[in-house]
């Protein structure tokens, strides 16, 4: 596999975020040409980096039945993916699984249980679910768009005037914002006496 480097790690983070991004639009947030973004995405894509691009459901939408954990037990594990219902299979002994189940009803689950022949341990029904956005554990050395100092944990990722700027700590970015938020300060100030200066010469004029 070709080492990642920091362009490689914003285009990752980018496309998980969004991605129906556009190259175009990829290659404005990064800095870099279009054809820079295309080779990349080819290569990410070639390596198996990026296997597939996806959407987000909403919650409601996709878990239209009821979701059941369950400690099963099974001599036949490869019985387990003839059924839909079943829709996650974590082995944790030889003969120890944690499955996720997603039924209608009790009668639904009484059935993949006895069409999949396993023993249950035990069952518990999920009341609430919240997916978390997992960070990327790819170890890439680039630095602080702030600090300059290099990045070792998970990054805070900021969009900004079609930039994607990455920092090291919630610091490093407060004091960043801070900066573009007295620049523009600074911008509006001399625009505002630009106007000021014309409406005068106007007034002068007339």
């Amino acid at each position: 596999m070709t080492k990642l480097d920091e362009v490689d790690l914003k285009l990752i983070y980018l496309l998980r975020d969004n991605s129906r991004l556009s190259i175009s639009e990829l290659a404005e947030l990064l800095g870099v040409s279009r054809p820079t973004v295309r080779s990349r995405i080819e290569r990410l894509e070639r390596e198996g980096i990026i296997r597939k691009y996806t959407i987000q459901i909403a919650p409601e939408l996709e878990r239209a039945e009821n979701l059941v954990l369950m400690i099963i037990k099974t001599e036949n594990p490869e019985k387990l993916e003839e059924f839909n219902e079943i829709i996650e299979i974590n082995k944790f002994t030889s003969k120890k699984y944690v499955i996720k189940v997603a039924v209608e009803n009790m009668e639904q689950l009484r059935q993949v249980i006895e069409g999949a022949g396993f023993e249950v341990i035990d069952i518990m029904p999920v009341l609430e679910m919240k997916e978390r956005e997992r960070a990327i554990k790819i170890r890439v050395p680039f630095k602080c768009d702030y600090c300059g100092r290099e990045i070792t944990e998970e990054p805070i990722v900021y969009k900004y005037r079609n930039k994607v700027y990455f920092f090291c700590c919630e610091t490093c970015f407060r004091e960043f914002k801070k900066t573009r938020e007295n620049l523009e300060k600074i911008r509006l100030s001399k625009e505002q006496k630009v106007e000021n200066t014309n409406n005068h010469q106007d007034h002068s004029h007339g």
